[in-house]
């Protein structure tokens, strides 16, 4: 059952399942933190998958985004979704092709819609990776951008409005970097989808 928290500035968004105890659940959809209310922009991340990070207990990646955000002087919040919202700090433990699940795909969609309704104006910082491409794991570049032959809904698509999206870096092979490969004096820069999106496929 998908479970919703705001306290203290924070947005918290997760599946509550018997499989994690207590806040370390198996899915969340949304983690973010309202940090300077005179701000009118926000700043979203797009990752590949969660890791380990709650509200007050973030991980290496959300440190970092939320290190910059507040750096930047330019938000007035930063929020974490990702491509598949399975939880995982390993990547070779995410579903594959044989066994991702479907409804937790249509639940983050659900979700970051919810989440833009409110957001109307937010640097979209475009942080999934390589692992975007991989081999075992192809249904990742279908969520993201949409298959309309599989009648899957993308999670870019959703962003229809007052939305820039950025990187820090593009990889050697097209991908957009991941935070934690982050330098201190590096800043996110506008980036077309095209280049960035047209190296996801397989």
């Amino acid at each position: 059952m998908r479970r919703r928290i705001e306290k203290d500035g924070w947005s918290y968004i997760y599946e509550d399942t018997q499989k994690c105890d207590y806040e370390f659940t198996s899915v969340r959809y949304i983690l973010g933190r309202e940090i300077d209310k005179s701000k009118t922009k926000a700043l979203i991340c797009i990752g590949i998958n969660p890791s380990t990070a709650i509200p007050t207990l973030l991980d290496p990646t959300l440190s970092r985004v939320q290190k910059y955000a507040q750096n930047s002087g330019e938000y007035n919040a930063w929020y974490m979704i990702n491509v598949y919202p399975q939880r995982a700090t390993n990547f070779n433990d995410v579903d594959t092709d044989k066994n991702y699940q479907m409804e937790l795909h249509l639940t983050n969609i659900d979700s970051i819609k919810n989440l833009l309704e409110s957001v109307k104006c937010a640097d979209v910082w475009c942080a999934w990776g390589s692992h975007i491409a991989n081999g075992k794991r192809r249904f990742l570049h279908d969520l993201l951008v949409g298959n309309q032959k599989k009648n899957i809904q993308g999670i870019m698509r959703l962003f229809q409005g007052d939305y820039t999206f950025k990187t820090y870096k593009i990889t050697k092979n097209g991908f957009p970097a991941h935070p934690l490969l982050m330098r201190k004096n590096d800043k996110l820069q506008e980036v077309k989808l095209e280049k960035i999106l047209c190296n996801n496929t397989r």
